[in-house]
């Protein structure tokens, strides 16, 4: 009888394939005791658990932060129980330098059209790199031009907290105007998304405190702390000071304007916007870094 056991295991292990997988798991699944099932299957079970909940937090989407999570804020708390709006953001006015920044990007444009109309021009024997470096300039003027003109587009006006217009509790809303050309043309765009849904690209606090620092070393006085200084002496150390102030200052406006150093996108309904941390931040800024998630 073993040996036909044996023989009809055999044979069901060679047509194991042509089996369903129900079948096959019944079949040649090793017997254990009821309470060494019992473990396993808790066991797995767990482990299956951990397992997909690990697979959801991979795949699952960024959840940011609600008004309900930041409840403790105090501008929150205060637009929640006062109701009354409150501004964290306000562009400061950039009218002379809209006007210095179009007119350089136009200086630009026409600079590189022409060294580019003034390299056929040129004698017919002079060294062959020499028509090609006044293309390689014209160019890039032509480059530098696009990168100025587009400063001053797509600023945004103003970030202001304000409670739910249907007036239910807890639901706070960013209020945000923006506008796409420094212009009176087109009219400015309002978005209102909840709180959490705009995010940022850096923080802004860290950015303040420098600009704020700048601004400070190029109003000091450089005769500060001089009073009693020997007169040779005291125009030497004016000197330097005054060329050291000078010199400090073209780099951090070149910082600031070339570089956009201070300057941070927030995305809104898919759509980025620049915003100016030379303008009013509230807190410094600390009030938009709470309520605005980063994203990379």
């Amino acid at each position: 009888m073993s040996a036909f056991s044996r023989g009809f295991d055999g044979f069901l292990r060679q047509n194991a394939l042509r089996l369903p997988c129900p079948i096959r798991t019944a079949l040649f699944s090793t017997r254990q005791p009821l309470h060494s099932r019992i473990d396993t299957q808790f066991f797995y079970s767990s482990a299956l658990r951990r397992h997909t909940g690990s697979i959801r937090n991979i795949h699952a989407p960024k959840r940011y932060p609600s008004a309900g999570h930041l409840s403790n804020d105090p501008v929150l708390r205060t637009v929640d129980l006062t109701g009354i709006s409150t501004v964290v953001y306000e562009a400061p006015r950039r009218t002379v330098y809209t006007i210095v920044t179009y007119a350089f990007a136009c200086g630009l444009v026409g600079s590189g059209m022409y060294t580019l109309k003034w390299r056929y021009e040129l004698p017919k024997d002079l060294p062959g790199f020499v028509g090609p470096t006044y293309v390689l300039i014209g160019f890039t003027m032509l480059i530098m031009a696009g990168w100025v003109f587009g400063a001053p587009v797509n600023r945004c006006r103003s970030i202001t907290v304000i409670p739910d217009p249907l007036g239910m509790r807890g639901n706070l809303f960013f209020k945000i105007r923006a506008r796409t050309l420094p212009f009176v043309w087109p009219k400015e765009k309002v978005f209102v998304a909840r709180i959490g849904k705009v995010t940022i690209s850096e923080k802004t606090n860290q950015l303040v405190r420098e600009l704020k620092e700048a601004e400070r070393a190029r109003r000091q006085s450089i005769s500060q702390g001089l009073e009693g200084m020997f007169i040779t002496t005291r125009f030497w150390e004016l000197l330097g000071r005054f060329i050291e102030q000078r010199w400090t200052s073209f780099f951090l406006r070149f910082k600031f304007l070339v570089l956009r150093f201070g300057v941070v996108q927030i995305e809104v309904e898919g759509l980025k916007w620049k915003v100016d941390c030379s303008g009013f931040m509230l807190e410094d800024g600390l009030a938009i870094d709470r309520l605005m998630p980063v994203v990379e």
